[in-house]
């Protein structure tokens, strides 16, 4: 297993050089955005699991919540090839769009009274990398989440041609501020991966309450 950090920084220091306003960081710009360098390293750190000799060849799970699910949902777009399972919950980077259209956006809660920085959004955003998924995914999503609001979820869903297994959560905010009400998906999340360890397969069941 490797752990990807959203922030480039070492394990050994928390807090990092990571500036407060990063979200903001070239968001008027694709090539100057915060989020670029994020999604390469998340990339690169994929090249590297391909070319350990003690990766069997054949399972390899993207599993993360909140930010970390939108790398995740990200990097199986962008790399779909050797990927055999996405377990996300509470995705973020979602609809970042959203405003303009009459629904509520979520983080990086980019402004939305900004034309360039909506054109960037949609670079990043985890709807445009959903149609390129080829792996099954699960899906958590909180009904009452206001950081990854749950249309924008259903909307990267919908774009995804794989099989898909959505978790509404309807009592559920995000994940960390009402942990009591969204431990269906980690829940579900290792009984997939106990699965694939075991040999099995993931098999999305649908909607499940």
């Amino acid at each position: 297993m490797i752990n990807v950090d959203s922030h480039d920084k070492l394990p050994s220091d928390p807090a990092g050089n990571v500036p407060r306003n990063y979200a903001s960081v070239g968001n008027n710009d694709r090539e100057k955005s915060y989020f670029l360098n994020m999604y390469l390293r998340d990339s690169r750190a994929l090249d590297y699991l391909l070319m350990r000799p003690d990766w069997d060849g054949k399972t390899l799970v993207l599993n993360g919540g909140s930010m970390g699910g939108q790398q995740s949902l990200m990097l199986a777009g962008l790399r779909p090839e050797k990927i055999s399972a996405v377990l996300v919950c509470v995705p973020a980077g979602a609809d970042s769009n959203g405003d303009l259209h009459g629904r509520k956006a979520g983080y990086p809660n980019w402004p939305s009274d900004n034309p360039d920085v909506m054109k960037t959004a949609l670079y990043f955003d985890t709807v445009n990398f959903a149609p390129h998924i080829k792996a099954p995914v699960m899906a958590g999503m909180g009904f009452i989440d206001t950081i990854s609001p749950p249309a924008g979820v259903w909307t990267a869903l919908n774009q995804i041609p794989a099989p898909v297994e959505p978790l509404p959560m309807i009592e559920s905010e995000h994940d960390n501020l009402t942990p009591d009400k969204g431990r269906a998906c980690p829940a579900r999340a290792r009984e997939v991966l106990n699965d694939l360890v075991n040999g099995g397969e993931f098999r999305p069941n649908g909607i499940r309450p």
